[in-house]
């Protein structure tokens, strides 16, 4: 079995969704495109359930969707660490694992992200996780799969947003295909990226969706090709060496950009495409450049802080907006596991001495909102 689900069935992963304890549940789909010679698709599939493990009952609430394409020569299991990240930030995970040996068709590979995006959006019964499905999707890829999202991007205005990583041009060339896209489309590229070079393949690529609604490309300082899949997968033999972000740190910083791009793309959050900007423009090691034709009122952001950060000893929440508001606040570790929690309406300090040094997520949340931002402790 895969190495994650090991990990999920030794250490429960707690979150919080509508008053529940949110487990990591497994599943597979095997898709069948009957206009492609029954072509079959199989997918890897974690989503919040009720508990951890396979088959596990899926969580109440409607769930968005992340279907990710894989690079070359790998799996849909190579994708596991961001997978449970997203199912963290409560959205479906779907993995493809086609196109996986030495000779990858990039056509067929595309038309299968078009494919699932289409059943899902089109409430295809799938299984058991129909009802949990909200409809919305989002597709996205890594390196080859990356140049696919851009392909089924193209031909399918349908999907909600684009995120590709580290993306790879392909054949047919998803370049050529970029002034197609007229959806929203997110790329990340790692500067120090020799395998997929940023200025011949990731720039290129984005700059081809000349005409997408909202396109945005953010660069990882010291980011590598790898590190946006798990540890130890056959892209590390193209990095040998490599001595820049670890595949722990480029995962985390992924997914603190792209989880209020899709909220906001995916999950009409109004304050998404505020929130994307404001969490790269507090890190160093991200930059941004962002292009939106998008005619938006953004609401005026909610102001809160915590400080210091990094924090060793007393983390303090200043509430800003939400004071005299009767708040929750919760502290999720790197593995997802929920820590602290408690209720406030007034600035508060909290005791994170006794919690292990690492990267937390702080979620501030009301009947009405949920924010959350990312701090050290050290």
């Amino acid at each position: 079995m895969q190495r994650l689900l090991f990990t999920a069935l030794a250490c429960l992963i707690c979150l919080s969704f509508a008053g529940q304890e949110i487990g990591l549940g497994q599943t597979n789909w095997l898709i069948v495109d009957e206009e492609r010679d029954n072509r079959e698709i199989p997918c890897v599939v974690w989503y919040p359930a009720e508990e951890s493990g396979d088959e596990a009952t899926a969580a109440s609430g409607d769930f968005p969707v992340f279907i990710m394409a894989h690079g070359f020569l790998m799996s849909a299991s190579d994708y596991e660490d961001l997978a449970l990240l997203l199912v963290n930030s409560n959205y479906v995970f779907v993995a493809l694992d086609t196109e996986t040996g030495l000779m990858p068709d990039h056509e067929a590979f595309g038309l299968d992200l078009s494919f699932v995006a289409n059943q899902i959006i089109g409430g295809a019964s799938l299984g058991f996780l129909d009802e949990s499905l909200s409809g919305r999707v989002a597709v996205g890829g890594h390196s080859m799969g990356g140049g696919a999202s851009w392909l089924a991007a193209a031909q399918n205005s349908s999907i909600d947003a684009v995120v590709a990583m580290a993306p790879s041009n392909t054949e047919p060339s998803a370049i050529l295909a970029g002034d197609n896209i007229a959806i929203p489309v997110l790329v990340l590229s790692g500067s120090a990226d020799a395998v997929s070079p940023p200025d011949t393949q990731h720039e290129p690529i984005y700059n081809s969706a000349v005409n997408s609604s909202c396109r945005a490309f953010v660069s990882l300082n010291e980011g590598g090709h790898c590190g946006f899949a798990d540890t130890g997968t056959l892209c590390d033999f193209g990095e040998l060496g490599f001595s820049g972000l670890s595949h722990e740190e480029q995962v985390e910083l992924t997914v603190k950009v792209i989880v209020p791009w899709l909220d906001y793309f995916v999950n009409d959050y109004a304050l998404g495409l505020e929130l994307f900007e404001s969490e790269i423009n507090s890190e160093d090691l991200l930059t941004l450049d962002m292009s939106c034709t998008l005619e938006v009122q953004t609401p005026k952001s909610l102001s809160w802080q915590m400080y210091p950060n990094p924090v060793s000893f007393n983390l303090t929440v200043d509430l800003g907006d939400f004071n005299g508001v009767n708040t929750t606040i919760k502290l999720y570790d790197s593995s997802s596991k929920l820590v602290f929690e408690t209720q406030s309406s007034a600035t508060l300090m909290i005791d994170v001495s006794v919690f292990a040094k690492g990267l937390y997520t702080l979620e501030v949340s009301t009947s009405t909102s949920v924010l959350r931002s990312q701090v050290v402790l050290e």
